[in-house]
């Protein structure tokens, strides 16, 4: 029989109490993101959008694809927030999975480094506070775990009980209770791992969520300008297809004896802003055919 020896638990840092804080960290991001985004759109009169048409169909599509591109900026950045606060905790038995599959080597000791960046975060940066000095490994971990669990809580027997090196004998008290301390140390052991595969999770994509914000940011505000820039532009002038009754009123210059008279016509061309008017004869005007209408004043005639 070997000496009953219990490793000790190195001090690990609280991973509960720092997931808990990214988490708290991206709820406020998304808060604060979210205040931000709020005060740029209160700004884009959404309802002006419905006369993009007269702008041309152009600033419609440009429209459109802006809206889009915020929203689904929008949607990213939660989904990302939601997958933060959203991180499974893996089981024991699963880490230990992942740990065989990322050449764990098993049932031997470990030749490679792992692949996984979560593995090697387990056992490799973190192995020895977690593991412990005589573990390289989480599948080792787990079944040590398992076999104290199962000596500690079954009636004794008189087999003899191996962990690591040690060996202990249960009809032995003092085997019985380094046996009893060292479930415990296990338990405590099986718990920092699960708590630091949490935590380390969490962290990782709490940075790709502050990394999507960073990048995501740049396409929503553009869309906000774009959709504020429409705004701004001057309608399409409507185009006379058809002939339009119109009142027009001429200047009053010259010795034209028309000036500064109301004259009934009949727009054929042109656009309702400067539209070209044909004038019948009519209050000592001949008719004519009126080109430049730039400085008339032009009414559509309602119900002709």
């Amino acid at each position: 029989m070997t000496a009953p020896v219990t490793d000790q638990v190195t001090p690990a840092a609280n991973d509960v109490s720092h997931a808990s804080d990214l988490r708290i960290a991206a709820r406020w991001l998304v808060a604060a993101s979210a205040s931000v985004a709020a005060a740029l759109v209160a700004g884009v009169q959404l309802r002006n959008f419905a006369d993009l048409g007269d702008v041309g169909q152009w600033a419609v599509a440009v429209g459109l694809l802006a809206i889009l591109t915020a929203l689904a900026s929008v949607v990213w950045t939660l989904y990302s927030a939601a997958a933060v606060l959203t991180v499974r905790r893996r089981s024991i038995g699963e880490l230990a999975e992942l740990d065989r599959l990322d050449n764990g080597n098993f049932p031997d000791h470990r030749l490679e480094a792992p692949r996984s960046a979560l593995v090697s975060h387990l056992v490799v940066e973190r192995r020895t506070n977690l593991l412990g000095m005589s573990r390289d490994a989480i599948w080792q971990l787990s079944r040590d775990h398992a076999i104290a669990h199962q000596a500690s809580t079954l009636p004794q027997t008189t087999e003899m009980v191996r962990i690591g090196t040690h060996v202990y004998d249960p009809r032995d008290p003092l085997d019985n209770t380094a046996l009893a301390n060292l479930a415990l140390d296990l338990d405590r052991r099986v718990q920092c791992v699960v708590d630091a595969a949490a935590s380390f999770e969490t962290q990782q994509r709490y940075h790709r969520l502050t990394r999507r914000m960073k990048l995501l940011g740049i396409p929503f505000v553009a869309s906000v300008l774009i959709l504020l820039w429409l705004q701004t532009l001057t309608p399409k002038l409507m185009n006379v297809k058809t002939p339009i009754s119109v009142h027009i009123v001429t200047p009053r210059s010259g010795q034209d004896p028309c000036a500064g008279k109301v004259l009934e016509g009949v727009a054929v061309g042109g656009t309702m802003d400067a539209p070209i008017v044909v004038l019948h004869a009519q209050a000592g005007c001949s008719a004519r055919k009126l080109t430049d209408t730039q400085e008339f004043i032009v009414i559509p005639r309602i119900g002709k």
